[in-house]
């Protein structure tokens, strides 16, 4: 009898509707030193490769191992050389021209197309799409001609390397739920949209356009054809960033808009930015 209340698994003493209990079962040895080891095997990882965040960079651990650092390593210029000297030749050539003295050159062209292409699916593709054709309201198309800030070469490659900032002001606590529609059906009648059809409303929403209330002129133009300096679009293209619907444009106006192109210049090299450059201008939008 002593031998059988010796072998029982013991409880940890909570009981539910008087007979139903919380055994206490040890975990199996095997488990606890398999689970032991893994948090060894995390400690020594963390000291001996790169793992944590540190705001705009990360630990390198004391073997400063990385997978892009083991590329730039292979990659570099002498073994490049006696690898690709085909590559390394268009390189060479690329260091020492401008992005579009570049797209003049059409043997380098087939180049910059081929390496582009890898460069813009790795940084670009997952928000432009793989064409660069863009997701309306969230990332520009990149292969039509409406540039906000400009199709340039030397556009682009500032995009690239600063990205940009652009901001529409809310309009909401200036003007009135009716103003807004005037000045959504004047925005509409410059684009030639068929919804715009009201001409006493187009009428008032040019004299708050063009007034100091709202004052769109400020960014957008006198004409409505936008300035690139300020990334303010033009309205006259029937080209909508955030969509054309009437809907759309009176939520533009609104509660504002507010977006985000990320700088690229510290994660690739000037020459991936050259042929990034070259490339999103050949997608067929650029100037």
């Amino acid at each position: 009898m002593a031998s059988n209340e010796k072998n029982q698994v013991q409880t940890t003493g909570h009981t539910w509707d008087g007979d139903l209990a919380e055994y206490n079962n040890p975990l199996p040895q095997w488990w606890v030193w398999v689970f032991y080891a893994t948090v060894v095997f995390a400690v020594v990882y963390w000291i001996l490769y790169p793992a944590w965040p540190m705001g705009g960079g990360y630990t390198q651990g004391v073997l400063d191992y990385s997978k892009r650092a083991r590329l730039n390593e292979a990659m570099s210029q002498e073994a490049l050389k006696e690898k690709y000297p085909q590559r390394f030749e268009a390189l060479n050539k690329i260091s020492k021209m401008s992005p579009a003295t570049i797209l003049g050159d059409s043997d380098l062209m087939n180049f910059v197309n081929s390496s582009g292409k890898v460069l813009f699916g790795d940084n670009c593709a997952p928000c432009h799409g793989s064409g660069g054709q863009g997701v309306i309201g969230h990332y520009p198309n990149l292969a039509d001609s409406a540039w906000l800030y400009g199709g340039t070469p030397a556009d682009i490659k500032q995009t690239i390397v600063q990205g940009r900032n652009g901001y529409m002001p809310a309009h909401g606590d200036k003007l009135s739920k009716q103003e807004i529609e005037a000045v959504a059906m004047y925005e509409g009648s410059l684009a030639g949209e068929e919804w715009a059809d009201d001409p006493q409303k187009v009428a008032q929403g040019k004299e708050i356009f063009h007034g100091s209330q709202a004052a769109c002129y400020a960014c957008h133009g006198k004409d409505g054809k936008g300035k690139e300096a300020l990334g303010a679009p033009n309205l006259t293209d029937a080209i909508w960033f955030y969509g054309g619907e009437k809907s759309a444009v009176i939520e533009t106006l609104t509660y504002g808009r507010d977006g985000k192109m990320p700088s690229w210049g510290d994660r690739l090299t000037e020459n991936q930015i050259k042929i990034l450059t070259a490339y999103v201008h050949s997608l067929g939008g650029g100037e």
